[in-house]
């Protein structure tokens, strides 16, 4: 009898330990493979991007916003979401920006000319003078490589707290209007027309003597519509795209200034991305840049034939535009005045070294 309790107690100690210790490595499996990851296979948080831009779905702007969010989820490997809202779908764009400049925004990044947010720093406004590039390909170099352009960036995100990321072209700006052809400025004597809420612009159209209303672009389509203004300047690619051409009757080249839309990031949001993050989000923008230009190419040519067939075109001959150049030098001296911290003579010729 004792012989055989004892082979019963040791019998009840070897199931013991199996259950304890053999029987542990199978149950741990399932939870391997099919439960929670190991610690350095963790998935790691989605960020989320919130993109704010004005124009239409079919502009070049809004189309390269869109190719960068898909860019920015393919080399993040899906780490990074970003939604654009283009077409002003999120309101103007001043309080898009505004909310930019938030610790925690709503709005982390978008574009815009950097005319449209010189009430929030006035150091882009030397590049709104009229006829102060003489080509987009001019434009590009400068804003892409200039030393100048360095240090702006610098002092507008000490402005602002926003930083700079690029550059999409936002074409030579034009001019529409529902009254009459513009040859000449003389044609545009007392036309009321929308401009960007900046003095530069108002300036400008004031010294080619019609009368320049400040708007945001949000409001633009229902005030041409209705009669509030009598037209307004923009480029081809707008005018198409925004269909500004349902309300207008006229169209001239005018090319007064060679205008870009500036990638934008809040800095707040930059600062706290890991900085391989960072680094994805500079290269995303980089490479969406060169689309957005090679689809401006690609597009204005056959945008003008869809114009002239809607409205009446005006193409300014050399001699025509010259004369728009003459009558803006009273805004360079205006600027001189206003803005003596800004050397607009140093940035002239430095413009003219690229």
């Amino acid at each position: 009898m004792k012989k055989l309790l004892a082979i019963a107690l040791s019998a009840v100690m070897l199931v013991s330990l199996a259950g304890c210790g053999g029987a542990a490595a199978p149950a741990a499996a399932p939870a391997a493979s099919g439960g929670a990851a190991p610690a350095a296979e963790a998935p790691k948080d989605v960020i989320k991007i919130t993109y704010a831009c004005t124009t239409a779905d079919t502009n070049p702007q809004a189309i390269a916003a869109k190719w960068m969010a898909e860019r920015l989820k393919e080399l993040s490997d899906g780490r990074i979401e970003m939604t654009v809202f283009n077409n002003n779908k999120l309101g103007a764009f001043s309080d898009c920006f505004a909310q930019m400049q938030q610790p925690n925004g709503t709005v982390q990044m978008g574009d815009v000319s950097p005319a449209s947010v010189t009430q929030f720093s006035e150091v882009f406004t030397p590049f709104s003078l009229p006829f102060l590039f003489s080509s987009k390909e001019q434009s590009y170099n400068y804003f892409d490589n200039a030393e100048t352009i360095k240090k702006a960036e610098e002092q507008f995100l000490a402005d602002t707290n926003v930083r700079v990321l690029g550059y999409y072209y936002n074409d030579a700006r034009a001019l529409t209007n529902s009254k009459r052809a513009v040859h000449t400025p003389a044609d545009m004597a007392g036309l009321k027309l929308r401009v960007m809420t900046s003095d530069v612009y108002i300036k400008t159209f004031e010294a080619l003597g019609s009368v320049p209303v400040g708007m945001q672009f949000s409001e633009l389509f229902s005030a041409l519509q209705q009669g509030a203004v009598d037209g307004q300047d923009n480029g081809l690619l707008n005018v198409i795209d925004s269909k500004f051409y349902e309300v207008q009757k006229y169209y001239t080249d005018l090319g007064h200034v060679q205008d870009t839309s500036v990638i934008f990031v809040s800095e707040a949001f930059y600062q706290s991305l890991p900085e391989d993050i960072q680094q994805i989000i500079v290269q995303a923008a980089k490479e969406s840049v060169d689309y957005n230009r090679q689809l401006c190419d690609e597009k204005l040519g056959d945008y003008l034939k869809q114009l002239e067939e809607t409205v009446e075109v005006t193409i300014l001959t050399d001699e025509e535009r010259a004369a728009f150049r003459d009558a803006c030098q009273s805004v360079y001296d205006w600027y001189r005045e206003t803005y003596p911290q800004y050397d607009i003579d140093a940035i002239i010729k430095d413009i003219e070294n690229y």
